[in-house]
């Protein structure tokens, strides 16, 4: 581990990089590939090229070996056949490592195959580690450095990628930063003459800032080479594989893409299953997945529970469970019972839990933990409402719902800094008796603003301020008070903002407390970004998918016994409670 670990830091952490074929040339990829370098990049940058003196205000050398300084990195932007001569430079300078963005090798025929073989044979005599051919370049949050053909804007965040497609990678890339995560390191791999894709994922394995791994793949090199390195990475974290080939028109695309043979896919499937690599279908699944293990621990097994505020999506819901293996079990007598008291008489009576229309918001609220608290429910998929699906901000247009003053039963309350004040007072010295007993008197109001009824809104209050994390929301939300009622007309929109987050916090405490997924769906077919709030999935197939996704690992980590603690995964949990307190 130690040698992978030597061979590629150069390639991650470099000092310094040269960029040969950097031009002013804005119509060239040199002018852009520089100029994206140059985007954060804090080392020592170096142009190459024959016929410029300067390129963006920064000196250039007509070759490598003209650079005063040691070079640690060299990006190649020069035709194909100029490579094997100057990668022969760049080891007599002692370059450690490459990319080349240059196309025009294998994936040409027989002699782009014959000049790919000059180059590998040039840099391993130098001791070189390169990526590509034929590659759209890489990213390295450790360093800042963007090496990509172009600009390409990049998030640090805790997954890392490697991937053959240059344009899958890109918009798998662009896709995070939508969702509010990101990449510690990211690698369009291209042809991959020299590292490959399994040399990546080892490293990648060993990385303490890498939380899940993810892989495009057209064709490997060598398929137990991959399984023996990838099964030692699968034991510490997740892998996640999006491999086409399916048909014989896509196997003839990937071998004119990148010079791959597709391979037979069932046995790229064993392949994957001996190594504990999850499968994917499409980039939007591998992301979608790779979020899902972010943000939640591994499921004990596959019986779910769903709470639904539309039945329609209920149906649909548990008809995904089970085409994903999913059980959507039964619910226990005494379960129904709890739920006939809180719920009106129209309700389900079953899994899935659908109140049926009812208004009372704040016990559909209280539903998850009445179902995580089972034994034998293992994951529950919570079809949501506010941050959860994004409810608040499609309602929140309608001007005749929500502009207008809030009831003058709150606006009218006298001494609301001082109730406010004594509240926080309470909820800091931890005393919940008497936080429950100054909050007692506005119950009734808040619960005519939230469709919920005064005894349903005290247990809700109740179970807040059991538990550390919601009892802070909580106490921001109070503090939040005169400010809400100084807004007038839009105050209810900022109620229903403050709501929301603490129904998120509510979500992350019950995963922590019962060690099991959550998985929020929307009912807008939209999926919010993750900005410290639980993602949601914008269909209730896509919650199936990813589901079944956690429990499939789960069991091969209990068939290879590398199972630990199932809450280890959750990144997010763990790290971003800080936007909900």
């Amino acid at each position: 581990m130690e040698n992978i670990n030597q061979e590629l830091d150069p390639l991650f952490n470099p000092r310094s990089v040269a960029v040969i074929g950097a031009t002013k040339n804005w119509n060239k990829w040199g002018y852009s590939t520089f100029l994206s370098v140059l985007q954060g990049f804090k080392g020592n940058v170096y142009p190459i090229n024959r016929n410029e003196k300067k390129v963006l205000g920064y000196v250039a050398y007509k070759k490598i070996g003209d650079v005063p300084e040691d070079v640690d990195l060299a990006i190649f932007v020069i035709p194909a056949e100029n490579i094997p001569e100057v990668m022969e430079e760049c080891a007599e300078k002692g370059v450690k490592a490459a990319v080349i963005i240059s196309a025009g090798f294998r994936e040409t025929g027989a002699e782009g195959r014959e000049l790919e073989d000059r180059v590998v044979e040039a840099a391993r005599k130098g001791g070189i580690r390169f990526v590509g051919p034929n590659c759209m370049g890489m990213w390295s949050a450790s360093s800042d450095l963007r090496a990509y053909m172009f600009p390409l804007p990049t998030n640090p965040g805790p997954i890392a990628f490697v991937s053959q497609g240059g344009n899958v990678g890109a918009a798998v890339v662009m896709a995070a930063i939508n969702r509010g995560t990101g990449f510690h390191r990211y690698v369009s791999c291209g042809a991959t003459a020299d590292i490959q894709i399994e040399d990546y994922i080892e490293y990648f394995a060993e990385d303490p800032n890498v939380k899940v791994i993810l892989t495009y793949i057209e064709g490997l090199n060598d398929g137990t080479r991959f399984i023996e390195k990838v099964s030692k990475a699968t034991i510490k974290k997740p892998v996640i594989a999006l491999k086409p080939g399916k048909t014989e028109a896509c196997a003839h695309a990937i071998l004119s893409h990148s010079g791959a043979i597709a391979g037979v896919d069932d046995l790229y499937d064993e392949a994957f299953k001996k190594a504990g690599v999850i499968r994917a279908d499409s980039p939007e699944e591998l992301l979608d997945i790779a979020v899902c293990f972010l943000t939640q621990p591994l499921p004990p097994g596959r019986n779910v529970a769903i709470i639904t505020g539309g039945g329609s999506y209920g149906v649909l819901c548990a008809e995904y469970c089970e085409s994903n293996d999913l059980n959507v079990i039964d619910l226990p007598e005494e379960t129904i019972s709890a739920f006939n008291e809180i719920f009106p008489p129209r309700w389900s009576h079953g899994n899935p839990v659908d109140p049926a229309g009812d208004r009372n918001f704040i016990a559909y609220y209280m539903a998850p933990e009445m179902v995580l608290k089972l034994n034998e429910i293992d994951a529950l998929i919570f079809m949501g409402f506010g941050s959860i699906s994004g409810i608040t901000n499609v309602i929140a247009g309608d001007d005749s719902m929500f502009f207008r003053p809030l009831p003058p039963s709150l606006t009218s309350l006298e001494g609301v800094d001082d109730v406010v004040h004594r509240i926080i007072e309470a909820i800091d010295s931890g005393d919940i008796e008497k936080t429950e007993s100054l909050i007692n008197p506005i119950v009734p109001i808040v619960a005519s603003l939230l469709g919920s009824d005064p005894d349903t809104m005290s247990k809700f209050i109740s179970m807040i301020l059991s538990r550390d994390i919601t009892r802070s929301m909580l106490k921001k939300i109070v503090s939040d008070v005169p400010d809400l009622l100084m807004r007038g007309a839009s105050a209810m929109i900022g109620v229903l903002e403050e709501f929301d987050k603490l129904v998120s916090s509510l979500l992350f405490t019950l995963m922590k407390v019962y060690g099991k997924p959550i998985i929020s769906t929307t009912f807008t077919e939209t999926a919010p970004s993750l900005h410290g709030a639980a993602h949601a999935f914008p269909t209730a197939e896509k919650a199936a998918v990813v589901l079944s996704k956690l429990v499939e690992y789960r069991e091969y980590l209990e068939r290879v016994d590398a199972f630990e603690d199932p809450r280890k995964y959750c990144f997010i949990l763990n790290n971003q409670l800080d936007y909900l307190i």
